[in-house]
């Protein structure tokens, strides 16, 4: 029942934030406030982690772990390794409103930038992203794998193109987040390419990679959050 309340809330909250975009001047602030909150998710995790019944290594293991739903070895497809979650409704539910959090300020924040068909694009990649990780607590691994799977996989690449584009929107008009969102951009380039050279390296992080490649995407969003959100204040 929790996960279809997770997928009801989410297509609710996406079909809202569209209706209201352009309805009122608050949105900005409720789209910046969105982004600001993403700064709370590896309290959350670490809380989660904590509660594992069992050995949680988060220098090698996906985030995903601490969603899945049953205790033993082989709980899916490439976890041949004993998980044990007990919080993994709490983990679920933190991935679900993330990753609303994530399209909500993408969506409210548009404004921000330039109104052109490629500033659009952006905003679409960025809900993309959102959705995508929504659907990682929507379906945990041990449940669908496939969709969890599948689904998560948009959410390593689209948000690329995005800050590239939003960059170069920006790049006269707020010249400091310019170079904040290349540099942020830098940082999730740097941790795809750590991803891909897992293949070859093994012995690598991973998932210490995954979190940075996140990571770097959400820190994006939360200085970018405080610096609308001021901006949002002092037109006010």
């Amino acid at each position: 029942m929790s996960y279809i309340l997770m997928g009801i809330l989410t297509v609710s909250m996406f079909i809202a934030a569209l209706a209201l975009k352009d309805k009122c001047e608050v949105t900005k602030i409720i789209g910046a406030l969105s982004w600001i909150t993403l700064s709370l998710y590896f309290i959350v995790e670490l809380l989660v982690i904590r509660a594992s019944t069992v050995p949680y290594n988060f220098l090698k293991q996906p985030m995903s772990d601490l969603g899945v739903t049953i205790c033993g070895i082989d709980t899916y497809e490439l976890a041949a390794y004993e998980i044990c979650s007990p919080a993994h409704l709490t983990m679920n539910w933190t991935f679900t409103l993330t990753g609303i959090a994530v399209f909500t300020g993408a969506i409210f924040l548009h404004k921000f930038w330039s109104d052109n068909k490629k500033t659009k694009t952006a905003t679409v990649l960025l809900v993309i992203f959102g959705v995508s990780y929504s659907f990682s607590g929507i379906f945990p691994a041990d449940i669908n794998f496939l969709v969890h799977t599948f689904a998560s996989l948009p959410g390593m690449f689209v948000q690329i193109p995005a800050l590239i584009i939003i960059g170069w929107a920006i790049r006269s008009t707020m010249p400091k987040l310019s170079k904040w969102t290349y540099f942020c951009l830098m940082l999730n380039l740097l941790s795809l390419l750590f991803i891909f050279l897992q293949l070859v390296f093994p012995e690598l992080p991973g998932g210490l990679i995954q979190r940075a490649l996140y990571a770097s995407i959400w820190l994006w969003m939360v200085v970018t959050g405080v610096m609308l959100l001021n901006k949002s204040i002092k037109r006010k």
